[in-house]
């Protein structure tokens, strides 16, 4: 799952997703106690590697921004 330039940033995903897989624009994750760099600095971005498509994001995504990749 992907979320495009579309994202209004309103962080409904990021409360929805399970995983923990979805981070605010500049946020740095952790995946297996290794910190990265965010994915995108302009808008909420999901993780790949903590991602398991379960695509109960696209369901609250008010803008439809969020897409398989």
């Amino acid at each position: 799952m992907v979320i495009t330039d579309d994202c209004i940033s309103c962080s409904a995903c990021i409360d929805e997703c399970e995983n923990n897989a979805i981070y605010n624009a500049g946020e740095e994750y952790t995946v297996n106690g290794e910190t990265r760099p965010p994915i995108s600095e302009d808008h909420t971005f999901i993780a790949p590697e903590l991602c398991n498509n379960c695509k109960s994001c696209v369901e609250v995504c008010a803008v439809d921004a969020i897409v398989e990749q």
